[in-house]
């Protein structure tokens, strides 16, 4: 079982259909991360923004009403990123172990928090986005269907409503935990993601009972 892609939230841009319009979005995506990295959130503001782009204010505005909206869609754009790492992790050639798949797994978000600017400190200093949390929770569930359905069918865990709510669980706290891990050191801290790991291995890889 896979779950659907969740619907885009409100006021985040979809994809543009021309070549041209596709290329100055990405401009204004990539210019926001950068100064999102540099600057506090409340300093960034959409001028600064199209400056950073090479694109005038008025081109900015055709895509995105506010900087809200700009910010909106980056972190749609890095949530999906999420799904797009974890897919090609689980599509192989998968490793001999379920251990090994969950290390590359956690290896390759661990990389993407690593190098993609302006991620951590917006998700630690950057405003709450309610109207996100329905499509963050979807794309955990999409990371835990994904997951769950290797592990059922090529490590032999059995497809379970118990193991369905374990993978869920899982996910869920592990993006949350790397969050922590990241809060103070730009490479992560190496306890806590140490400990991730280990959660992966007694609490996720654990062999769960045949009536689970």
């Amino acid at each position: 079982m896979t779950e659907s892609e969740p619907p885009l939230p409100a006021g985040v841009l979809r994809e543009p259909q021309q070549q041209r319009s596709r290329e100055k979005v990405a401009r204004i995506l990539t210019a926001t991360a950068k100064l999102l990295e540099e600057r506090d959130y409340e300093e960034v503001g959409t001028k600064l923004i199209a400056a950073e782009a090479g694109v005038s204010v008025g081109v900015l505005y055709r895509f995105f009403p506010d900087k809200h909206a700009i910010v909106s869609t980056l972190v749609v754009r890095w949530l999906d990123e999420f799904t797009t790492l974890t897919d090609q992790v689980l599509a192989g050639p998968l490793p001999g172990t379920p251990g090994e798949l969950t290390a590359r797994l956690l290896d390759a978000h661990v990389r993407f928090r690593r190098e993609q600017p302006g991620f951590q400190r917006l998700c630690l200093s950057g405003p709450p986005l309610p109207a996100l949390r329905e499509y963050d929770e979807a794309t955990d569930r999409r990371l835990a269907a994904a997951i769950r359905t290797v592990l059922v069918r090529h490590y032999g865990y059995p497809a379970t409503p118990g193991f369905v709510l374990r993978t869920e669980l899982v996910v869920a706290t592990a993006g949350r935990l790397l969050d922590t891990a990241f809060r103070d050191l730009p490479e992560g801290d190496p306890a806590i993601l140490a400990e991730i790991r280990l959660m992966l291995d007694r609490w996720l890889l654990e062999r769960p009972a045949a009536t689970d």
